[in-house]
């Protein structure tokens, strides 16, 4: 018991505090303080990547109580591994940058949301990792790089049209990029870098008049090349690789614990084989070779957009070809799977997670799965269906705005959701659907798992 005066006595229990003072014990007859028992021991499941991007375009990293939500829920969540991002479109979530900060980061001036993230992250028991995210060639047209640097480095298609992407054909984008990541690398504590559009907008882009000009010379062409040919695709296809390649090279032999990792294409239905690798959009398409740049070692994992709404058909035909090209390529320990869960229901994310890291026929696993995005948890928890009622009207579960039709209520109900989808993940829950009324729930997470170690070549 504890008297008035703060001073801790051992008495018996019957004696009150005004008569302690006359029967204080002796030093010698003080009993010493029992030591803290240590702390119980984290009981893990199976090793296995369990990673959340953060998006910039939604709350989450911006101020030190987002940053501080962020970090409490992935610990309630059971995740290990946060990919958040820290550069859209040639703007910084970080302070020591040389490119402009972004504009809606909130509290004070000195706040340095990256370094906020890892701080706490990392004091995390058990600990979760940071991959610093960053936009690779799209930089948006407004940005000050694009403004600088637009009419000699930005994209074009074949009529001349501009976008807010930087063309990689053009030596001067893969130089300034570069530094832009290893900047990063060398001021902040990340345990990887992950590259997002890393790739061409489409196969009509290319045509900025620098890159073809360096195209016409090294090949010897004496005129523009179309869209389709082959030898300008496979020129563009290298031109990616290539940006990959050194950052990779550098990134390791500087910083060789720090792992470089990227956001891969999917669209459509995934390839049957290897063999039909060349027909994939990726390949053909955006100029972005993921296979080669796995095989080779380019990439310590690939994070494939496995973004595929469960309740179609179709696209759940699709989500099963390419987990299946994952898990039996050959390279599937530096594969982890991302699934939209912006595009489904809870329960429906749930299921696809579930088939992520289960074994593939042949008995063949990924690293884990990554879930796209903290700020977009279901279909009910993002602005990608409450911005476009067309869109919305397109689901299967109606009326899909359950009444509300009001910015800032539409805005909580979805914050709502986020928060249920971080108990989901690891807890027996629920949920109200406008169609079925309360919908349970089943985890997949648990209890905490470390991140497997990285398969090296």
């Amino acid at each position: 018991m504890r008297c008035a005066s703060g001073v801790a006595l051992v008495v018996f229990l019957s004696v009150s505090c005004s008569s302690q003072a006359a029967s204080v014990p002796t030093p010698s007859a003080i009993s010493s303080p029992s030591p803290l028992p240590p702390p119980s021991p984290i009981a893990f499941g199976s090793p296995q990547y369990r990673a959340l991007w953060v998006d910039a375009y939604h709350d989450g990293m911006k101020s030190p109580a987002q940053v501080e939500k962020l970090v409490a829920d992935a610990h309630r969540a059971n995740l290990n591994a946060l990919i958040v991002q820290v550069r859209k479109s040639g703007d910084a979530y970080f302070n020591k940058s040389d490119e402009p900060r972004a504009t809606d980061i909130q509290g004070p001036a000195d706040f340095d949301p990256l370094a906020y993230v890892i701080r706490l992250a990392h004091a995390s028991v058990p600990r979760i990792e940071v991959h610093a995210w960053l936009n690779t060639f799209f930089a948006g047209e407004s940005s000050r790089v694009y403004l600088d640097h637009g009419t000699d480095w930005g994209n074009r298609a074949n009529d001349g049209t501009l976008s807010g992407y930087l063309d990689p054909g053009v030596p001067e984008v893969q130089i300034y990029t570069h530094q832009v990541f290893m900047d990063v690398a060398r001021n902040y504590d990340v345990d990887g870098l992950h590259m997002d559009f890393v790739r061409y907008p489409g196969e009509l882009w290319g045509y900025n008049p620098n890159a073809v000009a360096l195209y016409m010379e090294e090949t010897g062409t004496r005129s523009v090349p179309t869209y389709d040919d082959e030898r300008f695709k496979a020129w563009r296809r290298s031109r990616v690789t290539a940006f990959v390649r050194d950052l990779h090279d550098d990134l390791k032999s500087t910083f060789p614990s720090m792992n470089l990792s990227g956001a891969l294409i999917c669209f459509g239905g995934g390839p049957a084989s290897l063999a039909d690798w060349p027909r994939t959009s990726a390949y053909s398409s955006v100029f972005q070779d993921w296979k080669n740049w796995l095989t080779n070692g380019y990439l310590d994992f690939g994070v494939p957009m496995n973004y595929d709404s469960d309740w179609s058909p179709l696209e759940k035909g699709w989500f099963g070809r390419w987990l299946n090209f994952e898990k039996d390529s050959g390279f599937a320990s530096r594969i982890i799977t991302g699934v939209g869960a912006f595009l489904n229901y809870p329960e429906e994310t749930l299921a696809q997670i579930n088939r992520v890291l289960g074994p593939s026929a042949r008995g063949n696993h990924v690293l884990g799965v990554a879930i796209y995005s903290y700020g977009s948890t279901s279909v009910y928890g993002t602005d990608d269906f409450y911005a476009y009622p067309d869109l919305a009207a397109g689901l299967p579960r109606q009326p899909y705005f359950g009444g509300i039709h009001d910015g800032p209520s539409l805005t909580q109900r979805a914050r709502t959701f986020n928060d249920w989808f971080m108990t989901q993940l690891s807890q027996p829950d629920y949920y109200r659907d406008v169609k079925y009324g309360w919908v349970p729930t089943q985890p997949v997470f648990t209890q905490p798992a470390e991140v497997p170690p990285l398969s090296g070549l």
